[in-house]
């Protein structure tokens, strides 16, 4: 019961638990760039996918640990999407603007991937929601195929940014 409590908490106050999140840099690194954002998203959002596969497996039932492994996961690429829309400076932005020399087509670049991002972050935010709604749910109430929706949502928006950025 209480911990049924905690997660309606945390429900009510979702962005209280990304504040304390940020993004992680590997050994060595000194600073956030493209390639250790990407593969922060890959490596967290992961969790979550785990969930959603899960769903789909008759032979592999999920857990409330996947759920909240799913939960954290999330929270890191969130922080991630977040750090790079607070300081887009050229290190966290697509490598493909290296290449552009024309000012403008570089700015829309610019444009278009922090729009993207917002809008990435949006989706990671709703598909966190979700997974902690699923979590304070009781098991027989839960509602599985909204979760297999979102996290078919986000690689529908990974897979389009990957044409176009």
């Amino acid at each position: 019961m209480i911990s049924r409590i905690v997660l309606a908490m945390a429900l009510l106050m979702p962005a209280l638990s990304v504040a304390q999140v940020t993004c992680p840099l590997r050994n060595g690194e000194t600073e956030l760039t493209i390639n250790r954002v990407m593969r922060n998203f890959g490596k967290y959002f992961a969790d979550a996918e785990t969930v959603a596969r899960k769903i789909g497996d008759p032979w592999d039932k999920v857990t409330d640990q996947d759920i909240q492994k799913g939960i954290a996961g999330l929270d890191i690429s969130i922080a991630c999407a977040e750090a790079v829309m607070a300081d887009p400076t050229e290190v966290v932005l697509p490598s493909k603007g290296a290449l552009i020399t024309d000012p403008k087509a570089k700015q829309e670049l610019k444009e278009y991937y922090l729009y993207f991002m917002e809008d990435f972050r949006d989706a990671l935010v709703e598909y966190r929601d979700l997974l902690v709604k699923t979590l304070a749910t009781p098991e027989a109430q839960r509602d599985y195929a909204a979760i297999v929706e979102k996290n078919q949502e986000v690689n529908d928006k990974v897979n389009k940014a990957h044409k176009k950025i």
